[in-house]
């Protein structure tokens, strides 16, 4: 009897070793452990908010982006653009910031207001620092040209700009940080110029820079060569004047390969007046810089996002931009490949509107007052 008990208990143990077994290959099999292994996102939707019109150049390159974040997302999840125009971008913001699931399945990725955080714009009631950054994208620096045929003769190079009489710069609102930025540069050259604005996008600008309705204007670089050069050149119109540079990590600012026969606004300063720029002029250009025209495009989750989100979305925006294939397309689509900011560095950009000095944020205010008053 003892021996039948023993081969029973044993056929038992084999059953049960067999059962464990097959429970754990089911285990292995099933969708929840696979979603294990291929990543957080997979079989999920990202959504990315945008507060930019469908048509805007800045969507481009969120569709664009999404479509290779698809590619390079561990489980390969399908991540869409959802435009959200309106309120200067605060409607996409305040949705991510306060409606977005905390799972990282809906984010905000497009321009922010610097300024919005910095002057307390209406409807600017949260500070970027309280979203979860992810990280960001640099995209091209600005150029600012004038008609050639401004002086007789025309412009023959950048210092001829101070000669000229009638100057016109067209833009969007003395409020945006482009407008901003290129003014300064040529209130610090010393150009003597009116600013009008007003025109919906940099389309409408270049527009009216041909036909003569306003005569200098700001682009960005990519849409400077593109789109600027052919048109302008056809009739000999076109004189570009200065680039803004563009600020490393370690705080110095370079020149931009897309534009490397386009003086910077420093460069051009020295060129003219013999000596480096100094003075509050330019520390409120270098913060312009800094805040608003470094890292142009930010991606932000909501706040206590998951943390598994978090590291998943961070660790795989950087390589993205670096794949042969978004290069390649992003060459053909944007004629260039913008350039990835990790989220160390993103945060500290964002930071960096809170130690703008009052003496410099008093230069930027007084500079929107006087654009708005002509």
């Amino acid at each position: 009897m003892l021996k039948y008990a023993v081969q029973i208990a044993g056929f038992a143990r084999q059953r049960t070793t067999l059962g464990l077994a097959l429970l754990g290959l089911a285990v292995a099999a099933s969708p929840v452990n696979q979603s294990m292994a291929q990543g957080y996102y997979d079989g999920e939707t990202i959504t990315l908010i945008m507060g930019l019109d469908a048509s805007a150049g800045g969507t481009t390159v969120g569709r664009l982006l999404a479509k290779h974040l698809e590619m390079n997302l561990e489980g390969n999840p399908n991540v869409v653009v959802r435009n959200m125009p309106g309120a200067s971008m605060m409607s996409a913001h305040i949705f991510v910031l306060l409606k977005a699931p905390r799972d990282g399945t809906t984010l905000y990725y497009g321009p922010r207001s610097s300024l919005g955080e910095l002057l307390e714009f209406p409807g600017h009631s949260f500070r970027y620092n309280q979203f979860t950054v992810l990280g960001g994208v640099q995209l091209a620096p600005l150029v600012t040209y004038v008609r050639k045929d401004m002086l007789p003769g025309g412009i023959q190079m950048p210092a001829d700009v101070l000669r000229a009489e009638g100057l016109i710069f067209g833009g969007i609102s003395a409020e945006h940080g482009r407008m901003i930025a290129s003014t300064l540069g040529l209130d610090l050259i010393g150009t003597n110029y009116h600013f009008v604005g007003g025109y919906p996008g940099s389309g409408k600008i270049r527009a009216a820079v041909l036909s003569g309705e306003v005569n200098m204007a700001t682009d960005a670089a990519h849409a400077y060569l593109n789109e600027v050069v052919p048109m302008f050149e056809q009739q000999d119109l076109n004189a570009p004047l200065f680039s803004l540079p563009l600020l490393t990590p370690e705080g110095d600012l370079v020149k931009s390969p897309l534009v490397p026969d386009i003086p910077t606004i420093d460069e051009l300063y020295e060129s003219i007046h013999g000596s480096q720029p100094s003075g509050t002029n330019w520390d409120a250009i270098r913060t312009m810089i800094e805040i608003d025209q470094t890292m142009q495009h930010v991606f932000l989750g909501p706040p206590r996002m998951d943390p598994r989100a978090i590291e998943e979305f961070r660790a795989v925006i950087g390589p993205t931009l670096a794949t042969e294939a978004f290069g390649e397309e992003a060459m053909r689509i944007l004629s260039y490949v913008p350039d990835h900011v990790d989220a160390e560095r993103a945060t500290q950009i964002l930071d960096a509107t809170a130690d703008v000095t009052p003496e410099v944020q008093a230069y930027i205010e007084a500079q929107i007052a006087r654009n708005n008053g002509y």
